[in-house]
C-alpha cells in the first residue's frame, strides 16, 4: 500500500488529493485511468460543507449569546432611566447627529472609488455613488454576505465588470476598512486605555490590543511597500496595492470611525460628563468585534459591548443613546436605501421600455428599414455607452490579476 498525489484539472485551478489504495496501472498515455479512483469526487465535500456553514452557525451562537447578555443588562436598568435617557439628548445634537451620519454615508463612496481604482475600472461617479449607498446602507443592516456582496454583484456585472474583478473590488473594500481600523484603533487604544468594569476580565489589557493592531498596520504598510508579487485568494492571484493607494484607504475609513464615533458622543444624555476620546475607544472595540463575529448589523453586539464599556461613565442612559445610534446609523439609512434601490429599478424599467417602445411602432422609422438598422445600432452602442463606455474597455490593470484573463495578446 503506498500513496500516490493526483493532481484533479479544474476549470480554474487543481486539488491535490491524497490516497492510500494499490497503484494503478498506466494507460498509453502514462496517465492513469479515471475510473480507478471513484473516491475523489467525495473528498472536496466535507470541507466545503464546514466552510459553508461554520460561518453561519457562530453568528448565530454569536447573536444569541449577544441578546442574551443585552436582556441580562437591560433588566438592571429602570424604565425611568431609560426614558431620562431618551429625552435627555437635546434635538439640536440628535439633527448634528443626524446630518454627519448623511455625511458619513456620502463618505463611503470613496470605499467604492478605491477599489475601482484598484481594479483599474472607471464608472460614472452617479453610479458609484448607487451601488455604495446601497450596499453599506442594506450591508450594514443584513451583512455582507446577504446584502452588500450580492447588490455590488448585480451592479457591476450589469456595468461591465467580470466577476473576477467584482471579487476583487468587494475584497478592497473590505481591506479599507480594517486597514483604517488597525491604524486608528491601534493610536486610540494605546493612548487611551479602556477601563474595564470590575466584573469583566480579559486576558489582556487593552492597551495590547493597542499594540496588536497597530503592529498589523505597520505589517500592512510593509507589505504594500515592499512585496508586488500577487498572492493567490481562492480563484483569483490579488498583488496588495500600492502605497499611495494604501494610505488613501486608512485615512478614508479613520475618517469613516471618526465621524461616527462623533455621531454616538453626540446622542449621549445631556448630563453625561465623558470624555470623546473614551467614547471613541469604546466605539472602535465595538465596532471591531461586531464586524468580525459577522452578525448582521452586530445586532446585539454592538449594543451590549458599549452598554458595558460606557456605563460606568455615562450611566445606564447609555442604553436609549446606543438605540438612537441604531435608528440614526443604521435603521433611516436602510430605508433610504431601500427608496433608492426601487427607484432606480423603476426608472431603468421605464427607459427601457421608452426605448423599446420608440423602436417597434414609429412609422417613420418603421417605412425606412435603413433607419430601423440605424435605430438598432444606435441604441447598441448607447447601451455600450451605459455600461462604462471607453472605461470599461480590457485593458492592463497595474493591481488586479485574474487567472481567467490570457496572459498574452
Amino acid at each position: 500500500m503506498v500513496n500516490h498525489g493526483v493532481v484533479l484539472k479544474r476549470p480554474t485551478g487543481t486539488i491535490r488529493a491524497w490516497l492510500i489504495s494499490p497503484k494503478p496501472a498506466a494507460n498509453a498515455t502514462g496517465r492513469w485511468p479515471d475510473a480507478t479512483f471513484p473516491l475523489l469526487a467525495f473528498l472536496p465535500l466535507p470541507k466545503k460543507r464546514i466552510r459553508k456553514y461554520a460561518g453561519p452557525v457562530l453568528a448565530i451562537a454569536l447573536f444569541a449569546l449577544a441578546v442574551r447578555l443585552l436582556i441580562r443588562e437591560a433588566h438592571q436598568i429602570t424604565w425611568d432611566e431609560f426614558v431620562r435617557g431618551l429625552t435627555g439628548v437635546p434635538a439640536s445634537q440628535i439633527v448634528i447627529a443626524a446630518f454627519l451620519i448623511a455625511l458619513n454615508y456620502g463618505l463611503l463612496i470613496a470605499y467604492d472609488i478605491l477599489a475601482l481604482r484598484y481594479v483599474a475600472r472607471s464608472l460614472p461617479l452617479r453610479r458609484i455613488a448607487l451601488v455604495s449607498i446601497a450596499g453599506f446602507s442594506l450591508g450594514n443592516n443584513l451583512g455582507t454576505l446577504l446584502a452588500a456582496a450580492p447588490i455590488r454583484f448585480r451592479f457591476y456585472s450589469q456595468w461591465g465588470l467580470p466577476p473576477g474583478q467584482i471579487v476583487a473590488l468587494i475584497s478592497v473594500v473590505g481591506l479599507t476598512f480594517w486597514s483604517g481600523w488597525w491604524f486608528l484603533g491601534g493610536m486610540v487604544l494605546i493612548w487611551v486605555p479602556i477601563q474595564l468594569p470590575p466584573d469583566v476580565t480579559l486576558p489582556f489589557a487593552t492597551q495590547t490590543l493597542g499594540v496588536v493592531l497597530i503592529s498589523l498596520a505597520i505589517l500592512y504598510s510593509l507589505v504594500c511597500f515592499l512585496w508586488r508579487k500577487p498572492w493567490p485568494i481562492g480563484e483569483l492571484h490579488l498583488r496588495p496595492p500600492r502605497p499611495g493607494l494604501m494610505f488613501v484607504q486608512a485615512s478614508v475609513a479613520a475618517v469613516d470611525l471618526l465621524i461616527s464615533a462623533t455621531a454616538l458622543y453626540l446622542v449621549l444624555p445631556g448630563d453625561s460628563v465623558v470624555p470623546f476620546a473614551q467614547v471613541l475607544a469604546a466605539y472602535l472595540v465595538a465596532i471591531g468585534v461586531a464586524m468580525m463575529t459577522q452578525v448582521p448589523g452586530g445586532l446585539g453586539v454592538l449594543e451590549v459591548i458599549l452598554l458595558t464599556l460606557l456605563k460606568g461613565t455615562v450611566g445606564d442612559t447609555v442604553l436609549a443613546s446606543v438605540l438612537i445610534f441604531r435608528v440614526l446609523y443604521y435603521w433611516l439609512p436602510l430605508l433610504a436605501g431601500m427608496i433608492a434601490l426601487v427607484g432606480y429599478e423603476i426608472f431603468s424599467g421605464a427607459v427601457a421600455a421608452r426605448e423599446a417602445t420608440g423602436i417597434v411602432i414609429d412609422p417613420q422609422r418603421a417605412a425606412d428599414p435603413a433607419a430601423m438598422v440605424g435605430s438598432a445600432h444606435s441604441v447598441d452602442s448607447g447601451h455600450g455607452a451605459d455600461s462604462g463606455g471607453s472605461g470599461d474597455q480590457e485593458i492592463l490593470l497595474p493591481e488586479f490579476q485574474d487567472d481567467n484573463r490570457p496572459t498574452g495578446s
